[in-house]
């Protein structure tokens, strides 16, 4: 069984990830590719299990969007550590669409980048470098004392005299 990271902790994850040539197990929670999705929405639809999206760093999945509440998961891919494009799929997926679900991120990604991830919208991480993985499980979560970017987030604490400087109000790994 594969683990996630969400909520502070690893946790199982029964979701599993489908390629686009291979058979969609049945009864249990499966991740597919949003090509996919478009080309197999009816028989996807009907399955007596829950389906996620993936979407990659080029998606425009403006077309699918009415679609998203019945996705428990999007999962975001990450391709290479230098790649931002899933911080803003991220950000359109919770301010432009209003997606409530969890979105995931699974790729290349530092431990240093996971709390500015978190800001814009991931709540569940897919772990599969070992130093982000033994980073976690020793409690290490880079503190980010200060934001430059503000969010739509409540909990935040405007930090002075310029108002798009924030501080975390209570948030943590």
């Amino acid at each position: 069984m594969s683990e996630v990271w969400k909520n502070g902790a690893f946790a199982e994850d029964d979701w599993i990830h489908v390629g686009d040539d291979d058979d969609v197990p049945a009864g249990k929670p499966a991740l597919v590719s949003l090509p996919r999705w478009r080309s197999q929405r009816e028989s996807l639809a009907g399955r007596n299990a829950p389906i996620g999206l993936v979407l990659e760093p080029d998606a425009d999945w403006r077309d699918v969007a009415a679609d998203l509440p019945r996705f428990p998961v999007v999962a975001v891919a990450f391709p290479k550590y230098a790649d931002g494009r899933g911080f803003s799929i991220a950000r359109l997926l919770r301010d432009r669409d209003g997606y409530t679900g969890e979105v995931r991120a699974f790729g290349d990604y530092f431990t240093d980048q996971m709390p500015y991830m978190r800001r814009v919208g991931f709540d569940a991480f897919v772990i599969s470098d070992p130093n982000v993985r033994k980073a976690l499980e020793r409690g290490l979560w880079p503190e980010v004392p200060v934001y430059l970017q503000p969010v739509d987030d409540a909990r935040e604490i405007p930090a002075g005299t310029r108002p798009w400087v924030r501080r975390p109000g209570g948030r943590g790994g």
